[in-house]
């Protein structure tokens, strides 16, 4: 249940365990995927439990925010997750706010987080589509560290930029 002093863990946790998730099925090959996205995701439990829907959807939410390639039916799964997540987050935020609870930007940086597909503390850069560690790279060796100072390039320069 949400509580006054959440952090992004508890959040995810809260999100991850809501009956919407609990029909989530647990295939017979995803006791090996699992743990290996496990062992790749930034976030972790004291007690994981691979056989449990709110885990695996705990782990699917952090394979969307790092960008993990996975199979075909971990991503359909995924996908439907991402789709009803937004709306619980929303309603999270509401009864944080109702309760003045300063931690429901917790929450709301969770619900951006999954619309961006990245991490709040990632490279604001990496939120352009198509942008690669070697153009974030150029970008910032060129001092251009967020969206707002790609707007302000000239052609020329930004044409250079994507060359290299």
């Amino acid at each position: 249940s949400l509580k006054e002093c959440m952090k992004l863990k508890g959040f995810l946790e809260v999100v991850s365990s809501l009956a919407e998730f609990k029909v989530i099925p647990i295939f017979c090959h995803e006791d090996v995927v699992l743990p290996w996205i496990y062992d790749h995701v930034a976030i972790k439990l004291d007690h994981p439990d691979f056989k449990a829907p709110y885990f695996k959807m705990f782990l699917l939410l952090q394979a969307h925010f790092s960008c993990t390639q996975l199979p075909a039916d971990l991503t359909a799964d995924q996908v439907l997750a991402l789709e009803k997540v937004l709306n619980l987050l929303s309603a999270c935020v509401d009864v944080m706010l109702s309760n003045a609870w300063l931690n429901a930007l917790g929450a709301m940086d969770l619900s951006q987080m999954c619309v961006q597909s990245m991490w709040e503390t990632d490279v604001l850069l990496k939120q352009i589509p198509c942008f690669g560690t070697e153009v974030i790279n150029h970008c910032k060796e060129a001092s251009i560290e967020s969206v707002y100072n790609i707007t302000e390039i000239e052609d020329d320069r930004w044409n250079a930029l994507l060359q290299m």
